[in-house]
C-alpha cells in the first residue's frame, strides 16, 4: 500500500508541475499577458506573394504588394511553414498532440486537411508538386514523409538532437536537416561537441550522411541550399566553452558563424564568422540565398540586423571549391570585410527571412511586423505593417531582453545564447563565480525563480540575484532594475514541455514501477515536493578537481528528459549511465543492488517527469 501511494503521489506531483506558474509556455512559446502575432515563418507559393506563419498569433497571413490580403486561423501555435507552386501550403502546429495542416493558397487561404503529427512537430518542407510533405518531431528526433493527398505516413527516419530546420535539394532526392543542440555524449571534453547536418534519402529517409560542425557549434537555426544543389549554408553559434568566461572581447566566449556544406561530397568545406573585431553578430537565425544567387542573406536576431554577403566574392575568398589541404576559416573576425553589408533594422527580433525578387523580407518576432530590404535601392529598409501589436507587456519585454544582444558589451551574446529557449545548451562553462578551471553544465531556467538557490553550487541565493549578476558578470553591462524585473516576469511564466515518455501525463507500466523504486531507493528524500527538489545543497561524492568535496544544489527533475547529459559536468550520457556507473556511494539513491531492468524502470520514471 505504501508503494502504491507513492506512485499516486509522484504521478500527481508530475502532473501538477506541468500546469506551470502563470503562463502558457511550451518550448519557446509564451503567454505574454497580451495577444501578439509573433511572425516567424515565411514562404511563397508563387514568387510574388508571401505567406507569414504567426507563431503566437496561431494563424497564416498572406501578403501581396505589402498588404495583407488573406488570413487563415489555425487554432494552434505555428511551428513551421512551407508552400508549393501547386496551390497548397503546409503548416505544423506545436504541442503534445501536434498537427500537420494542409491548406489552399489560392484563390483564398482555406484549410484542406488536418492530420495528427505527434509530439511537437516542426520544420515542414514539401515537394514542388505538393505530393509529399516532410516534417520533424523536434524532441524525438524523428523525420516523417507524408503522402499529402491522404496524410498517410510513407517513411520515417532519424536526425541528430532536436531537428529544427530542413530543406529539400533542388532535385528533391535528398533531405538536408539541421539540428538545434549538440547530441548528448557524456564526457564533454572527450569528443567533438557540436551540432550536425544530417542528409537523408528523400524517398526512403535512410541516412546518407552526418556532417558535424566545428567543436562548440550550438543554436543552429538557418539553412538554405544553392540553386545548383551543390552547397548548403547553415547558421550557428560557436561556443568557446573550453575557456573561462573572464572577458567578451574578440569573441572570447561566443562567436557567430555560417558553415558551408558540400552536399555532393557530403562534407563541411568551411566556416566563416559574422562578427567583427569589436562588434558581435549574436544569435544568427535565418539564412537565404537571393534568386539570382548573388547575395547570401543572414539574419542575426540578437543584434536586429540582416547581413548581405556578396556570394561570388565569398566563394572566391573561400577558394571554392576547396581542396582537402585548405584549412577552414573559423577565427578570422575580418573575413567578411569588403564583401558584406550589415543592415541595421528598425524592427526587433528578425528570425526567418525570404527573398521576393530583389526585396528581402524579415519576420520581426518582437516588433510584430515585417521589414523589407530593397537591394535595388541601396538596401533601404521599410517597415511592413501586418496588424501586429507593438505595445509590449513586461513579460514580452522580458522575453525580448533575454534574446537581445544589445544588452551585452559589444553585442557578442544574449541570455538565450547559452540558454536557448531558456533551457540549457548542453555544454560545460567555466564561470568565475565559484572559482576557475572547474567548468559545469549550463542549467535550464525552468522554475529557477521557484527553486532557490541558483547555480549548481548555490552561489546565488535566488534567481532574481542570478539575473542581475548575469547582466554584470556575463554580459558586462549595467541595466536598470526595471529591465531585470521584466526578465524575472518572463522567467516566472515558464512551463515545461510535456515529456515524450509520458503521453498526456500518463505513466507507462514500467515507469509506474520506476516510481515505486524512486520511493523505496530513497531518491524522493532529496528530490521531493512539487518541483522534485528539497532546495538544499548536498555533497554527492562525485566532484573532482577544484570542486572535490563541494556540495551541489539538488536539481529539479521536471523536464530532465530534455537536459542530457547528466551530473554537474555532464559526464553521464544518460540517467541509466549515471545510476549504473556514477552512484557507487548510493548518494543518488540506494541503487547498487538494483538490476539493469530496475534501473531502466527508474530511468523511465525520471524521464517521464
Amino acid at each position: 500500500m505504501k508503494i502504491f501511494k507513492a506512485i499516486i503521489f509522484y504521478c500527481a506531483a508530475a502532473l501538477s508541475c506541468a500546469a506551470g506558474e502563470g503562463g502558457g509556455f511550451f518550448g519557446d512559446i509564451i503567454d505574454y499577458g497580451a495577444e501578439y502575432l509573433s511572425p516567424e515563418y515565411l514562404a511563397s507559393p508563387d514568387g510574388k506573394s508571401l505567406l507569414i506563419g504567426c507563431k503566437t498569433g496561431n494563424k497564416i497571413l498572406r501578403l501581396e504588394n505589402d498588404k495583407i490580403t488573406g488570413s487563415l486561423p489555425l487554432g494552434g501555435r505555428v511551428s513551421g511553414l512551407c508552400a508549393s507552386g501547386a496551390g497548397f501550403g503546409f503548416a505544423t502546429l506545436s504541442g503534445e498532440d501536434g498537427k500537420l495542416v494542409k491548406f489552399k493558397t489560392s484563390p483564398k487561404l482555406e484549410t484542406a486537411a488536418v492530420w495528427d503529427a505527434g509530439h511537437f512537430p516542426n520544420a515542414p518542407v514539401c515537394t514542388k508538386d505538393a505530393k509529399f510533405v516532410y516534417f520533424a518531431n523536434q524532441f524525438t528526433n524523428i523525420i516523417r514523409k507524408i503522402d499529402a493527398s491522404s496524410g498517410k505516413e510513407l517513411a520515417r527516419g532519424r536526425a541528430v538532437h532536436e531537428p529544427v530546420a530542413m530543406a529539400l535539394s533542388p532535385d528533391e532526392k535528398s533531405l538536408v536537416i539541421l539540428n538545434h543542440l549538440p547530441e548528448p555524449k557524456g564526457g564533454l571534453y572527450e569528443e567533438n561537441i557540436a551540432c550536425a547536418v544530417t542528409i537523408l534519402d528523400a524517398d526512403t529517409l535512410q541516412t546518407a550522411a552526418k556532417i558535424e560542425l566545428p567543436n562548440g557549434a550550438i543554436n543552429c537555426k538557418g539553412l538554405d541550399i544553392s540553386k545548383d544543389g551543390k552547397l548548403a549554408f547553415v547558421s550557428y553559434v560557436l561556443a568557446r566553452f573550453n575557456v573561462p568566461t573572464t572577458q567578451l572581447e574578440r569573441g572570447w566566449v561566443n562567436t557567430n558563424a555560417v558553415a558551408v556544406i558540400d552536399l555532393q561530397n557530403k562534407k563541411r568545406l568551411a566556416s566563416f564568422l559574422l562578427d567583427e573585431n569589436t562588434l558581435g553578430a549574436a544569435n544568427p537565425w535565418g539564412v537565404k540565398i537571393s534568386p539570382d544567387q548573388k547575395t547570401l542573406a543572414v539574419a542575426t536576431a540578437g543584434t536586429h540586423e540582416v547581413h548581405l554577403i556578396n556570394l561570388p566574392a565569398l566563394s572566391k575568398k573561400l577558394r571554392l571549391p576547396r581542396d582537402a589541404k585548405t584549412p577552414p576559416v573559423e577565427d578570422d573576425l575580418n573575413f567578411l570585410s569588403g564583401i558584406r553589408e550589415r543592415v541595421a533594422l528598425e524592427g526587433l527580433g528578425p528570425r526567418n527571412i525570404f527573398w521576393l525578387g530583389h526585396n528581402l523580407y524579415a519576420a520581426q518576432y518582437y516588433s510584430d511586423n515585417l521589414e523589407k530590404i530593397d537591394s535595388d535601392m541601396d538596401n533601404e529598409t521599410e517597415i511592413v505593417n501586418i496588424g501586429g501589436n507593438p505595445q509590449m507587456t513586461d513579460a514580452r519585454k522580458g522575453d525580448l531582453f533575454f534574446n537581445d544582444a544589445r544588452m551585452c558589451f559589444q553585442q557578442w551574446l544574449s541570455c538565450a545564447t547559452c540558454h536557448p529557449a531558456t533551457r540549457s545548451d548542453n555544454l560545460n562553462w567555466d564561470l568565475v563565480n565559484d572559482g576557475i578551471c572547474n567548468p559545469k553544465q549550463s542549467k535550464s531556467m525552468l522554475y529557477a525563480h521557484f527553486t532557490p538557490p541558483t547555480m549548481i553550487t548555490g552561489v546565488r541565493k535566488d534567481a532574481e540575484t542570478c539575473v542581475r549578476a548575469g547582466l554584470v558578470y556575463i554580459q558586462f553591462v549595467e541595466r536598470s532594475e526595471e529591465d531585470a524585473k521584466c526578465v524575472d516576469a518572463i522567467m516566472k511564466r515558464l512551463k515545461p514541455v510535456p515529456s515524450t515518455y509520458a503521453p498526456k501525463g500518463k505513466l507507462s507500466e514500467n515507469a509506474e514501477y520506476g516510481a515505486a523504486i524512486f520511493e523505496s531507493a530513497g531518491c524522493a528524500k532529496c528530490h521531493s515536493g512539487k518541483y522534485f527538489t528539497d532546495m538544499k545543497l548536498h555533497d554527492m561524492g562525485t566532484a573532482v578537481g577544484p570542486d572535490a568535496g563541494k556540495k551541489f544544489d539538488t536539481p529539479a527533475l521536471i523536464e530532465v528528459w530534455r537536459s542530457a547529459p547528466y551530473l554537474y559536468d555532464g559526464r553521464a550520457k544518460t540517467i541509466f549511465d549515471m545510476l549504473k556507473n556514477f552512484n557507487q556511494n548510493g548518494r543518488h539513491g540506494d541503487t547498487k543492488n538494483l538490476s539493469d531492468a530496475d534501473l531502466r524502470a527508474l530511468e523511465e520514471y525520471v524521464l517521464s517527469l
